[in-house]
Parts: C-alpha cells; sequence; structure tokens
C-alpha cells in the first residue's frame, strides 16, 4: 500500500515539473513579455540586496494554485454574489459514506460517493 502511494506522489511530481517545464520554456506564447513591470521590480529589487536575479517566469492563471489561479477564482465568486446575492448559508459535513442513514436515504440504483 504504501509502495503505491510513493508511486502516486511521485506520477504527481512528475505531471506536475512537466508543466512548470513547458510554462517556463512557453513564456512568449503566454505573452509574458508584456510584464516590464514585473520584471523591473524583480531586477530592483535583487540589485538592492546584491544578488543576481534569475530568470523571471510568471504562472498563467490556469496553472492550479498559483496567485493568479487564486484571483482568478475569488473575481470569479463575487461574479457570481453579485448576479445571485450572498449565499445564506455555507454547510459543510464530513461522514462516512457507509453510515446506515446515509445508505437508508439512497434510491435503488444510487451508490454512496
Amino acid at each position: 500500500k504504501k509502495l503505491f502511494q510513493q508511486y502516486i506522489v511521485d506520477l504527481y511530481t512528475r505531471v506536475e515539473s512537466n508543466r512548470l517545464n513547458y510554462i517556463r520554456h512557453h513564456q512568449s506564447q503566454l505573452r509574458v513579455e508584456h510584464y516590464h513591470g514585473l520584471q523591473d521590480f524583480v531586477l530592483n529589487r535583487a540589485q538592492l540586496e546584491s544578488v543576481t536575479a534569475g530568470k523571471v517566469v510568471v504562472l498563467p492563471s490556469t496553472f492550479e494554485g498559483s496567485p493568479r489561479n487564486m484571483t482568478q477564482r475569488y473575481q470569479d465568486a463575487m461574479a457570481i454574489v453579485q448576479k445571485y446575492g450572498k449565499p445564506d448559508l455555507f454547510i459543510t459535513i464530513t461522514c462516512n459514506p457507509k453510515w446506515t442513514d446515509i445508505l437508508s436515504s439512497l434510491k435503488d440504483n444510487e451508490a454512496p460517493a
């Protein structure tokens, strides 16, 4: 079981690494050259701290978990709130899908998720 879990983690890491490499090598296709302000900031900050700046790599909003992705998700959520109004309740529960209360309320063709 532990070996399989390690295998899954290794595969995920490999996929993530491939995605990051693609983004790093295709910055021109992602229109990153338009971020002159960001590049100037990084270079000035490096100069102030007497270090050599590396290459600036901008993660697009399609990269899961990136700051741009989080901003995009927030803006999407706020657009929904603007259109439909604030939610009345936000309820979440963690439970065992094999509880008898859950199983008894399912229809014949349904299975617990």
